[in-house]
């Protein structure tokens, strides 16, 4: 494979002049020539009414003559940050396409979370543009909660779960489970703990139903570890029981399977029955449902809700009152 071809002299003016007419001046200290790699001087803005001092970087990237990518990087003095990146032939409509979604689009705060939203700005071939998220990370309650969303349709959102550096946090995997079907049990992980989020759609309505929930749940966790997980368990028992009855449904559907395949052999099936050709290709027809499945079963005997005494989500402190 051939290595990139450095950028000109030439290149480099040609490339940035859309930006220079904005104002926009290169950092060539800071840009790498041989990866084709431009970036410009940062640039401050001010807080303003309810919005935040924000810091904005920006990234050119030249593939080839016809193929650039322009990144913008803009992060808040809490370190939340959030990308916008366009692709396309034109260097010009790219800055087109930036300058049409605001900073403070992207970044959404509520009551006790804030959260920074990464977008890619596209156009469609009628030339119409749209945003759509690609990943979100928040900031609610002493964790660092983050998701990212993949472009395919039918594929589940990965939620990651985090404590800040310095906190120990004891959660329930029903956690955000209880908020509906859409929200998976988390499952505890080296550092926090991970879900998944089931989005409905493709294209722009994927991209607002995944903006919508992230946003319900940074609300769900802002007002539940707000409390204590007494409260939590009282006002929640009703869901909590639902997600157990849903947890248990792959074992109940395996054990229905186990007992049907026993008691075939007893029912005597004629050759041409319906039935028959069911029984004989139902392996194909749960497997075909498997690939289709957005996450994989998992075969468990679901525990069942208990109520929390803890008067702290947070163990040590729980532990130092006492």
């Amino acid at each position: 494979m051939s290595s990139p071809v450095p950028l000109t002299h030439h290149e480099i003016l040609t490339l940035v002049a859309p930006l220079s007419r904005r104002g926009r001046r290169v950092d060539l200290a800071a840009s790498d020539r041989v990866a084709r790699r431009l970036r410009f001087k940062p640039k401050e803005h001010p807080a303003a009414d309810d919005a935040p001092a924000l810091h904005e970087e920006l990234e050119l990237e030249s593939f080839d003559a016809d193929d650039h990518r322009l990144t913008r990087r803009t992060r808040s003095a809490d370190g939340l940050e959030a990308v916008l990146v366009a692709d396309g032939p034109d260097v010009d409509e790219l800055v087109q396409r930036l300058e049409a979604v605001p900073l403070q689009r992207q970044f959404v705060a509520g009551g006790g979370w804030r959260a920074a939203l990464s977008h890619r700005a596209c156009r469609s071939g009628d030339g119409s543009s749209s945003v759509i998220l690609t990943a979100a990370q928040a900031r609610v309650c002493g964790l660092d909660v983050t998701m990212k969303v993949s472009s395919v349709s039918g594929v589940n959102a990965e939620l990651q779960l985090v404590p800040e550096h310095g906190r120990t946090l004891a959660l329930p995997d029903d956690l955000l489970a209880v908020m509906g079907w859409p929200w998976t049990c988390l499952a505890r992980g080296r550092e926090g703990w991970r879900g998944a989020l089931r989005l409905k759609g493709g294209g722009v309505e994927r991209s607002r139903d995944a903006e919508t929930k992230f946003a319900r749940t940074l609300e769900h966790l802002a007002h539940t570890l707000a409390d204590t997980p007494r409260r939590f368990h009282e006002t929640m028992n009703r869901e909590r029981w639902r997600v157990t009855l849903r947890r248990a449904v792959p074992l109940l559907v395996s054990i229905g399977l186990i007992a049907g395949a026993a008691t075939v052999p007893l029912v005597q099936l004629s050759e041409n029955s319906i039935w028959r050709m069911l029984v004989f290709h139902s392996p194909a027809f749960l497997l075909m449902l498997f690939f289709c499945l957005g996450e994989m079963p998992r075969l468990e005997i679901p525990p069942v809700p208990r109520l929390a005494r803890a008067g702290s989500w947070e163990p040590q402190a729980q532990a130092d009152s006492a």
